[in-house]
């Protein structure tokens, strides 16, 4: 597999936020959580006791690729992630590429039941040939929000 490239961590890892930025002592206080971090110390030692909590993560993902010298090949896209039990691939997308039409969208909503933190996301490219030479024209891996997430940010605006 073809690391393509690595997902902003801003993607999947959910911060502190500021209730009111323009509020000093709130804009302060925001600013010293970031400072300290979230204690990786004792969420470690859930994870390693194997009862940090369960949750999904969704993603839209989406690659154009071209491919060079294409003699009709599949080509698969994935995301490569870690979190607190080990590394798993999902398959986003498949498709046959053939010197014919030698770009393909690869594109889907892919959700991921992770345990605990995650560690990584990476955008992967499969069936690509030793040495082949290819050109990806856009990719990208947005969260998806939740229902719940949407009307959260309904009632802060």
């Amino acid at each position: 597999m073809k690391v393509l490239a690595q997902v902003p961590m801003s993607e999947y890892v959910d911060g502190p936020k500021c209730s009111d930025p323009l509020d000093e002592k709130k804009r302060s206080s925001f600013l010293q959580k970031l400072r300290l971090g979230q204690g990786k110390e004792d969420n470690s030692k859930v994870a390693a006791a194997g009862k940090a909590p369960l949750k999904e993560l969704t993603f839209n993902a989406a690659m154009w690729l071209r491919l060079f010298e294409v003699e009709g090949q599949f080509v698969s896209f994935f995301l490569v992630y870690r979190d607190d039990s080990g590394e798993f691939a999902v398959l986003i997308d498949e498709a046959r590429v053939d010197g014919e039409a030698p770009s393909v969208m690869l594109t889907n909503n892919v959700s991921l039941t992770v345990r605990g933190e995650v560690q990584y996301i990476k955008a992967c490219c499969a069936g690509l040939r030793e040495g082949q030479r290819y050109f990806v024209d856009e990719l990208y891996v947005q969260k998806v929000q939740t229902e719940q997430e949407q009307a959260n940010l309904k009632r802060r605006a």
